[in-house]
């Protein structure tokens, strides 16, 4: 029986028989793959009993029947919400230590630190090129970032959907900071000498913030562009670059996020050609693969890519548990199908 944890809500829609669509979407894979689900919250594990109080599913009879069972030993975390609270997390890494549990795509919150990954994979020789510089803000590594790059980027190290973020520019007289928020671009001049000021004004907690350098991206019709890269555990237990499509930058010219008017563009071929596209999930599946070295449990990523001026890819973030939106994409569909197959392995 394969595990399949859902958030509260959807769970407890389960228990009343208001199945959500994600609960009948495992149904239906699990009949195609010859397997049972145990469907349950983070709240429903007993870490004493070992057990978890759900709602199984059985692929024989295609029933749904409330039960306490044992904690299944395979699982898939399926909430978009990152793990936090000491006592959840010291359960979790109980279970998976002394019981040999296995919960895939769980990971704390404090995992998620854009920092925290960017130093680990610069770390690593064969991804260190691909790395655009990027340390915690300060006021001296900012100047000193923005004298050698001339643009910079300044990100919350825990933030997402391209928001909160801002961009340093200098100038003949001075610098612009942009500050995106909401789908909106705000424009501030600095004269040099009001530098500090600004900073110590808008950064009273600058520890929690990222300052990256800015890589000229491509363009597309004037715009810039950069792509989300989605590689995936498959069935085969390989590593494998499930989708790729690219963002446009169009509301705020600074960033391509969908959720700051970014616009999708999914037939790649005006952007870039095919040996660059086959290079660029090459890197992919070596970041993938270095990231799995760190955080085993992770088996679907998003990765945003740029293409600078001169064909250069560079990684600008790695994202876990990144946002699928259809219920019945391969996207859904591949991880669970890399759990069967763990599974079924484990039970060999």
């Amino acid at each position: 029986m394969i595990g399949i944890i859902l958030p509260s809500r959807i769970f407890k829609n389960t228990i009343s028989k208001k199945p959500d669509s994600i609960v009948q979407f495992y149904k239906d894979h699990a009949q195609k793959n010859k397997v049972d689900i145990c469907f349950y919250s983070m709240k429903s594990i007993s870490q004493i009993n070992k057990t978890v109080k759900a709602m199984v599913y059985s692929h024989e009879n295609d029933e749904l029947l409330r039960r306490e069972t044992a904690i299944p030993k395979v699982n898939l975390y399926r909430s978009t919400s990152f793990l936090k609270g000491e006592g959840l997390i010291r359960k979790i890494e109980y279970l998976t230590k002394n019981h040999d549990i296995i919960f895939f795509n769980v990971i704390k919150n404090k995992d998620r630190s854009k920092y925290k990954i960017h130093e680990y994979l610069a770390s690593i020789d064969e991804i260190t090129s691909l790395l655009p510089e990027t340390g915690t803000l300060s006021f001296l590594k900012m100047v000193g970032m923005i004298d050698r790059f001339n643009k910079i980027y300044i990100k919350p190290k825990r933030s997402c959907k391209g928001n909160n973020i801002y961009v340093l520019e200098k100038t003949n007289t001075g610098y612009t900071m942009t500050h995106i928020l909401k789908t909106k671009e705000t424009i501030k001049k600095i004269p040099k000498n009001e530098l500090y000021t600004y900073y110590s004004s808008t950064f009273s907690s600058p520890k929690r913030f990222i300052v990256q350098q800015g890589v000229e991206s491509k363009e597309y019709k004037g715009k810039k562009f950069d792509f989300r890269v989605s590689p995936q555990k498959t069935k085969s237990g390989a590593w494998k670059v499930i989708g790729m499509y690219a963002r446009v930058a169009d509301k705020c010219l600074n960033v391509t996020n969908r959720d700051q008017g970014g616009l999708l563009k999914f037939r790649l071929t005006p952007l870039i050609h095919q040996k660059k596209k086959e290079e660029i999930k090459r890197s992919c599946i070596k970041i993938a693969k270095a990231l799995e070295l760190k955080y085993p449990q992770v088996i679907d990523l998003g990765l945003d890519i740029a293409i600078d001026k001169q064909e250069k890819i560079w990684l600008l973030e790695a994202n876990f548990k990144p946002y699928r939106g259809r219920i019945d994409s391969k996207h859904h569909r591949v991880p669970f199908e890399h759990v069967v197959w763990y599974y079924k392995r484990k039970k060999l």
